[in-house]
């Protein structure tokens, strides 16, 4: 075996994890918009961090228990560039969407995209390169 044939196939099947990965997001993406339920959460705090320029970025903190369940809280996974608007502050309530069986998967309104279609688009694509990788190889 050649080391085209092996950096085809390794090729091939890195790109078939990230696709795999992929798939995965966006399934907890769809099953969190199908399944998902509405709950009143208090934000605890706001999280300040610096994204790759080094401008800052907010993340959300809320704590909420979900009906029969433990006590959560949950920081937002995408963070705006300015500060909550007023009145939607540490103490405040706002509505979330969280998955029963994973109540740690949350949706935060304004603070969180949908990103299904692009995650579902993006292992798609990753597979028809990681599948053209492995035609290659065979052929």
């Amino acid at each position: 075996m050649s080391w085209e044939h092996v950096l085809g196939w390794f090729f091939a099947v890195v790109l078939g994890g990230l696709s795999l990965g992929f798939f995965a997001e966006a399934w907890g993406k769809y099953r969190l918009k199908v399944r998902g339920l509405w709950v009143e959460a208090e934000i605890v705090r706001v999280d300040e961090d610096k994204d790759t320029d080094g401008d800052p970025r907010f993340y959300l903190v809320v704590a909420f228990t979900p009906p029969g369940g433990e006590p959560v809280e949950v920081k937002s996974l995408s963070g705006k560039p300015y500060p909550p608007e007023r009145g939607a502050g540490v103490g405040s309530k706002v509505s979330v969407r969280y998955d029963p069986a994973r109540p740690t998967r949350m949706e935060l309104p304004g603070y969180a995209g949908d990103g299904f279609l692009t995650s579902l688009l993006v292992g798609l694509a990753l597979a028809g390169v990681a599948g053209a990788f492995a035609v290659e190889m065979l052929g």
